[in-house]
C-alpha cells in the first residue's frame, strides 16, 4: 500500500517528538542522586489508553435470477488494536491497526477486488485486509471555557447522520481519511468543523482496484444546538477527485439540517428530522449535475423506544445527472442493493419511504430491537422499485460484561421493476474494550 504524504508527516512528527524527549534524558542523568527521576517510558506508556475490538460474522446473501447461480456466503473476523498517548502540552498520538481474516470455507464476489471477482454471486464487502486503520497527531487547548482541537492525519470522520460522509461500523473493514481536521466549540451554542481530505480509504480494502482514491475536498459543518430541544446544521462538501477515473463523482453539495429530538418531560419526546442539500458538479466533472436531496423523518419516542415514519429522495433525471454519495456507506436498508443511487428499470434516482422502530425489548433482556420497513420508487420517470424489510437484533450479555455483544441482521427484498427478489442475513458476536 503507498504511503500518503500525511502517512510521512505523521512518522516525522512521532521522530520530533522522540527527539525532543532525548535532551530531558540527558538532564536527568546530571541530577543529584537524591533528586527524583523523571517517569521512564514504560511508566509514561501505561498512563495511555488502549482499545480493542474483535466482531466475528457469518454472513450470506441470495439473490434470484440470472446473473446469480448461487448464494454468496463468508465467515470473518474482525480484530482492531489501537493506543492513544498520555496528553503533552495538550499532544495526544493514536495508532490503530486493523485485520480481516476470513476464517473458513467462503464463496463471495467482491466487484473492486480482482483476485475476488465472482460475478455470479452478490457481493458482500469484507475483504481480508491488514492495514493501519487510524493514525493521526491530536492538538487540544481550553479556550474561553471553549474546547479547540486539530488533528492530523489518518482518522475517521462522519457530517451529520452519515449521509455524505462517514466510515462504516457495519462492514468488517471500517475505512478511513487523511485529513487535516480543526474542531471548535464557540459561544453562543455554536460549534464548527472544518476538514481537508486528501485521501479515503474505501471499505473495499486496500488492495482494491479503486480502494484509496485521491482527492482535494473540504468539508465544513457549523451547527447550533439548544439542548433537549433542536440542533442546526449549516454544511457542504466540495468533493474533488484527483484521478481521472473518480472526475465524475466530484460534486459540491450544500446542505440545511434541523433535528430533534424535542423533549417533553423526562420519558416523551418528538423524534424529528427535516434536512435539504442542493448538489452539483465540481472540479474536472465532465457531466452536469444539478440534483436535490430531502430527508424528512416524524415520530413519538419514550425513553429509549421510539416511532418515526420517513421520506427519503435522491434525485436522479438521468444516468449522469444524479445525487452521489461515494464518501458514505450505504443508507437505503439492510440489503445494500441500493449501496449507488440507481438508475435502471427506466427510472433514475430513489425516493425512500419508510417506517422505523427502535428501542429495547424488556422480555428479550433488554434486548435492542429495530424494525424497518422500505418502500422504493424512482425519482424521474416515475418507477416502483421494490419494498424491503429490514430486522436487527443486539443483545448485550450483561450477565457476563457489557463490552460483549450477539447480533442477528436480516434484509428481505421484494423486487417490482429493479433488481431481482434477494434475502440477506448476518449473525455474529463482537467484544470491545
Amino acid at each position: 500500500m503507498k504511503s500518503s504524504w500525511l502517512e510521512k508527516r505523521f512518522v516525522i512528527s512521532a521522530t520530533a517528538a522522540l527527539l525532543a524527549a532525548g535532551p530531558g534524558k540527558l538532564a536527568a542523568q546530571d541530577q543529584k542522586p537524591d533528586e527524583p527521576a523523571p517517569h521512564s517510558l514504560w511508566s509514561l506508556a501505561k498512563e495511555g489508553k488502549l482499545s480493542f475490538n474483535t466482531r466475528f460474522r457469518f454472513e450470506a446473501f441470495q439473490r434470484d435470477a440470472a446473473p446469480f447461480t448461487a448464494p454468496a456466503y463468508t465467515p470473518t473476523l474482525r480484530l482492531a488494536l489501537g493506543y492513544e498517548t498520555p496528553a503533552f502540552h495538550g499532544f495526544t498520538m493514536f495508532a490503530q491497526g486493523e485485520a480481516v481474516i476470513v476464517t473458513g470455507p467462503a464463496d463471495y464476489n467482491d466487484p473492486a477486488l480482482p483476485s475476488q471477482f465472482r460475478p455470479n454471486l452478490p457481493a458482500i464487502l469484507d475483504p481480508k485486509s491488514l492495514e493501519l486503520s487510524q493514525g493521526y497527531v491530536k492538538w487540544t487547548r481550553r479556550i474561553a471555557n471553549h474546547n479547540l482541537a486539530l488533528t492530523i492525519g489518518r482518522q475517521e470522520i462522519t457530517l451529520n447522520d452519515g449521509r455524505f460522509l462517514n466510515y462504516s461500523s457495519w462492514r468488517q473493514v471500517h475505512g478511513a481519511f487523511d485529513a487535516a481536521r480543526v474542531d471548535a466549540e464557540l459561544p453562543g451554542h455554536f460549534s464548527f468543523t472544518y476538514a481537508f481530505i486528501n485521501r479515503f480509504y474505501r471499505q473495499a480494502g486496500y488492495a482494491a482496484t479503486d480502494g484509496h482514491p485521491p482527492m482535494h475536498t473540504d468539508m465544513w459543518n457549523l451547527t447550533w444546538t439548544m439542548p433537549d430541544r433542536i440542533k442546526v446544521s449549516q454544511y457542504g462538501l466540495l468533493l474533488n477527485y484527483r484521478a481521472a477515473a473518480q472526475f465524475p463523482m466530484s460534486t459540491q453539495t450544500y446542505g440545511l439540517r434541523a433535528n430533534g429530538p424535542y423533549q417533553f418531560g423526562k420519558a416523551w419526546k418528538l423524534v424529528y428530522t427535516a434536512e435539504f442539500a442542493k448538489q452539483k458538479n465540481y472540479g474536472a466533472n465532465p457531466n452536469k449535475v444539478d440534483a436535490n436531496y430531502y430527508l424528512g423523518e416524524l415520530g413519538p419516542g419514550w425513553g429509549d423506544l421510539s416511532l418515526k415514519a420517513g421520506y427519503a429522495l435522491l434525485g436522479g433525471r438521468s444516468l449522469a445527472d444524479k445525487l452521489s454519495t461515494p464518501l458514505a456507506p450505504p443508507s437505503n436498508g439492510y440489503s445494500d442493493l441500493f449501496f449507488l443511487n440507481p438508475s435502471g428499470a427506466g427510472g433514475n434516482g430513489l425516493e425512500a419511504r419508510y417506517v422505523n422502530f427502535s428501542g429495547p425489548i424488556r422480555f428479550l433482556d433488554g434486548t435492542v430491537a429495530t424494525v424497518i420497513f422500505y418502500d422504493y420508487h424512482s425519482d424521474f420517470p416515475r418507477v416502483h422499485y421494490g419494498r424491503e424489510f429490514d430486522t436487527h437484533f443486539a443483545y448485550k450479555v450483561k450477565r457476563i460484561t457489557n463490552r460483549w455483544e450477539i447480533g442477528w441482521r436480516f434484509a428481505r427484498y421484494w423486487s417490482i421493476e429493479l433488481f431481482t427478489p434477494a434475502v440477506r442475513t448476518s449473525v455474529y458476536t463482537s467484544f470491545t474494550l
